[in-house]
C-alpha cells in the first residue's frame, strides 16, 4: 500500500512540473533564457533627446518595463517616466512584436505662450505602443528595439491632448 501511495505521488509531481515547464520563458539558440533587457537611444544623445529601458520577461508572453526620457527641443523642456505592460502574441517575450500600454508621469516647460494653456506643468498619462525587437549575434545579447505609440495627458490645462512616442534603441538582454 505505501508503494502505490508513493507511486501515486510521484506521478502526480511529474505530471505537475510537467505542466509547470510550459510556462517558461522561450530560452535562446544557447540554452540560456534572456529575461532582462536594458536600452537606449544613442542616436538621440546628438540631438540632446535622451531615453533608456529597463525590461523583463514575466512569462513567455509577457513583460513589464520602466522607462524614462527627457529633452529640451525648440523652447520646450520635457521629461517622463512611463511603466509599461507589452503583451508578446507569438509568445516569446523580448523577442519580436508587441503590444502595449503604459501610464506615467510628464513634465512640460515651454518658453513660449500659448492662448488658454499654462507655460508649463506636470500631468499624469495613459498611452498605448507598438514595439519590435530583436535580439541578435552568437550569444543572442545584442538588442535592437523601434516602436511607435502615444500618450494621452490626463490634464487637459498643457495646451496640448497628447503626445506622441517614438522608441530606436539598442541594448543588452541577459
Amino acid at each position: 500500500m505505501k508503494v502505490f501511495r508513493l507511486a501515486l505521488i510521484g506521478a502526480a509531481i511529474a505530471a505537475t512540473a510537467t505542466t509547470a515547464s510550459a510556462q517558461r520563458v522561450e530560452e535562446t539558440r544557447s540554452g540560456i533564457p534572456r529575461v532582462n533587457l536594458i536600452s537606449a537611444n544613442p542616436i538621440g544623445i546628438l540631438f540632446e533627446w535622451y531615453n533608456g529601458e529597463y525590461e523583463r520577461a514575466l512569462s513567455s508572453t509577457v513583460s513589464l518595463a520602466a522607462a524614462a526620457s527627457a529633452y529640451d527641443i525648440d523652447n520646450t523642456d520635457y521629461q517622463s517616466v512611463d511603466g509599461i505592460v507589452r503583451y508578446y502574441p507569438s509568445g516569446r517575450a523580448l523577442r519580436g512584436f508587441s503590444i502595449g500600454g503604459s501610464v506615467g508621469f510628464i513634465n512640460l516647460d515651454e518658453e513660449f505662450e500659448c492662448e488658454g494653456c499654462d507655460e508649463d506643468g506636470s500631468s499624469a498619462t495613459i498611452g498605448v505602443r507598438a514595439d519590435y525587437v530583436w535580439i541578435l549575434g552568437r550569444d543572442q545579447r545584442f538588442a535592437a528595439a523601434a516602436g511607435i505609440g502615444a500618450k494621452r495627458l490626463l490634464n487637459d490645462n498643457l495646451g496640448t491632448e497628447g503626445v506622441p512616442i517614438g522608441r530606436l534603441s539598442i541594448g543588452y538582454a541577459w
